[in-house]
Parts: C-alpha cells; structure tokens; sequence
C-alpha cells in the first residue's frame, strides 16, 4: 500500500510539473536558429544592445555545403575590393544597412578616421572555419610529410647509406603535403562575390 502511494504521488507530481512547463512555454516566444545562435555565441560584448547590424556572408560553393559567416563588431575580416588588388584584413567599425567601416589612422592629421566599404563593392571574402580534425591536418601533414622525408634522408636505408632518399618516400610525403594543402583549402578558403555567395546585413535581437 505504501509504495503504490509512493508511486501515486511521484505521478502527481510529475504530471504537475509538465503542466507548470506548459503554462510558461509560449510558442510565439520560440527562438529562431539565428536568435539561438546569438544568445550562444562567446563573443558577448556585441549583444549589449538589440537592433545592432552585423555581417553574414553565405556561402554556397560548388564542391561542399552551404555556411554562413557572421562578422560582429570588433571582428576582422579580410576582403578584397573591385577593381583594386590590394588585400584588406581590417577590424570593423560599424554598419550601416548596405556598408560597413574601418578606422585608419591619418598620419598627417595625426588621427583616426573612418573608411567606408560598400558591400556592393567587395569581390572577395578570406575566410576561416574549424572544421574538427581538418582544419588541424592543414598544419600537421605537411609537416608529417616533411618529417618523413627528412627521417628517410637521414637514416640508414636498406643500402645503408645516409642522405639518401628513395622514390618511396618522396611519394609518401608529398602525398601527406598535398593532402594537407587540401585541408587547408577546406578550411581557409577565398570566397568570391557572386550569385551563389552573397554578402548582406542583418541585426541583433
């Protein structure tokens, strides 16, 4: 008897509970995945006020599957302009709804001044994105490669001669090197402007 009371009242209180969570559980207040993505992300100090404008770039290249960057305030970002070959990799300033602005320093008036981008006018975008074990193989292989060809040059071979190397190891560790240079793409990749990859502005909540 006492443990079908027990049983009654863990019941109870379980069937209380979920009603309690149904009562505070709003559907109209659910959180989009972009709005789910700013409360989670680390860079805290861009979310002091709502309504603030940020960057995203996506990006649907050919070979892989659709990401989107987000650039905040504070954040750098590398980019190239139309018709002009330098590459920029500056620390933005503010947005506006079509533009964002960096500061550069006017040596002649000895002071900080704003420089206006349009994102009509940006062609490329340098990107980053850790991708687990990928993004560490970028670095690691070549230098695995290295390594192994290094370890075959200075060791005894099977002729038992020193600062040799055979066909062998070179094909391992260029393979280890061009491997790594593929992951290094994958992980680092220039993105152009265009139909596929766009660039835009949207705002905090």
């Amino acid at each position: 008897m006492k443990a079908f009371l027990s049983a009654l009242l863990v019941c109870m209180a379980l069937h209380s509970s979920v009603l309690l969570a149904q009562d505070h559980y709003d559907p109209a207040k659910a959180l989009t995945s972009e709005e789910l993505f700013l409360k989670q992300n680390e860079n805290k100090r861009v979310f002091t006020t709502a309504g603030q404008r940020y960057l995203i770039l996506d990006a649907s290249p050919l070979i892989g599957s659709f990401h989107r960057y987000r650039y905040f305030l504070g954040d750098r970002i590398r980019f190239r302009v139309k018709e002009n070959s330098n590459h920029f990799n500056e620390e933005i300033y503010s947005v506006s709804d079509s533009s964002f602005t960096f500061l550069l320093v006017n040596e002649v008036a000895r002071r900080m001044e704003g420089q206006e981008i349009e994102l009509k006018n940006i062609s490329r975008i340098k990107t980053s994105r850790r991708i687990p074990w990928v993004t560490e193989g970028a670095f690691l292989l070549p230098i695995a490669g290295l390594v192994y060809v290094g370890a075959d040059f200075f060791n005894k071979g099977i002729d038992g001669q020193r600062f040799t190397t055979d066909r062998s190891a070179l094909v391992v560790g260029g393979a280890l090197a061009a491997t790594g240079f593929l992951c290094y793409k994958l992980s680092f990749s220039s993105v152009r402007i265009n139909g596929r990859n766009r660039i835009k502005v949207l705002q905090t909540y």
